[in-house]
């Protein structure tokens, strides 16, 4: 079984209130509490999309077994590997090292044995391009802002998945695997 949990979500989101409301072009505050939930919908579909973390936030992977030599964390870019714990003991940092430019991998030439059949493996770490919606690369922000602004005019329930200039804006993005 693997699992991952989120331990800290993002402290503020990556579209503020103020840039949707003028592409949107509202001026009153009636449906702000709306459109705060669409900025944060919007920011889970990109980084469902594209397999990146937009703004800092913690995760833990939990593993029964190593991968490999190798383990890809499934959110980028990885900031910190905070700790590795094998069956409760945390790995010296000394013993494994964090790949960021190859998208978040851990690598090492010998995993210790987790001893637990399930959930014996908790790697705990930071993903994401910063702290603040200006650290986020501009085609993600205009993606999610475009979805956002679909969203809300869909908000009856016409129109179904991504608009195409969105997917245009984060297709460069995603983590492709071979």
């Amino acid at each position: 079984m693997t699992g991952l949990e989120l331990l800290e979500g993002p402290g503020t989101e990556p579209l503020t209130l103020a840039e949707v409301k003028e592409a949107l072009r509202i001026e009153d505050e009636a449906e702000d509490a709306l459109l705060l939930r669409l900025i944060a919908v919007a920011r889970r579909r990109c980084e469902q999309a594209t397999g990146l973390s937009m703004i800092a936030q913690r995760w833990r992977l939990t593993l029964d077994r190593w991968p490999g030599e190798r383990v890809m964390l499934p959110f980028r870019p990885v900031a910190s590997v905070e700790a590795v714990r094998v069956a409760g003991a945390d790995l010296s940092p000394e013993s494994y090292r964090v790949e960021k430019e190859e998208g978040g991998l851990l690598a090492t030439c010998a995993w210790p044995a987790p001893g637990l059949r399930y959930g014996g493996i908790e790697v705990d770490f930071t993903s994401g391009f910063g702290l603040s919606w200006n650290d986020v690369p501009e085609g993600l922000r205009q993606g999610m802002l475009m979805l956002a602004a679909a969203l809300y005019e869909a908000r009856e329930g016409e129109g179904e998945g991504l608009p195409a200039g969105v997917w245009a804006l984060w297709s460069p993005y995603r983590r492709v695997r071979l």
